[in-house]
């Protein structure tokens, strides 16, 4: 019976597995590229719904005004508002901080304000590349850039149209270079 913990065996002229390892302080970093920003159209589209929200609170505030004292709904429309008016500037931030970057070999897509988060899809993970839009994205002339994996996969929103077609086509094209050439390298 032969043992497959065993250490490989080395032949004349072939080392064994060696796995050594790598020096991180000079391997290339995200945060010194520069990420694209997002349309400045999806702003405007976050921002309409937070102007919905604001419509419907007051609206509320305004029937609740014939069954409740004069000053419930109105302190508590003014407090909802002031947290509304609150969530369009934190999303005045967040919105300035998405971001993504294409290089040669993967998409990186940053968020966040306080939690930052970079997530990279390499080319050769890529298994299916869609673009959504919704009727108020189709208006502001803006798409969503969807790139699944086996395991997860990648939104962008807030893309320019023509720019996340143009997109999905190179990230189409890099998938499947990178797919032939990992064909080509087998024996």
């Amino acid at each position: 019976m032969v043992d497959s913990l065993q250490e490989p065996q080395e032949t004349a002229g072939e080392p064994g597995f060696v796995n050594d390892p790598l020096d991180v302080s000079a391997l290339p970093r995200l945060d010194e590229e520069r990420f694209e920003p997002l349309d400045p159209n999806f702003l405007r589209l976050r921002l309409i719904g937070d102007a919905i929200f604001a419509a419907v609170v007051v609206l509320t505030a305004a029937v609740l005004l014939f069954f409740l004292p004069w000053w419930l709904p109105s302190l508590g429309a003014v407090i909802l508002l002031a947290l509304t008016v609150l969530a369009a500037w934190l999303q005045r931030l967040e919105v300035d901080h998405l971001g993504y970057l294409v290089r040669d070999k993967d998409f990186s897509y940053r968020r966040g304000v306080l939690s930052r988060n970079v997530t990279t899809v390499p080319f050769a993970r890529v298994q299916h590349v869609s673009i959504d839009r919704g009727p108020l994205a189709r208006y502001f002339g803006l798409a969503t850039l969807q790139m699944r994996t086996a395991g997860d996969g990648l939104t962008v929103p807030g893309m320019n149209h023509e720019k996340a077609m143009q997109l999905k086509a190179l990230v189409v094209d890099r998938a499947g270079v990178v797919a032939d050439d990992e064909l080509s390298d087998r024996p």
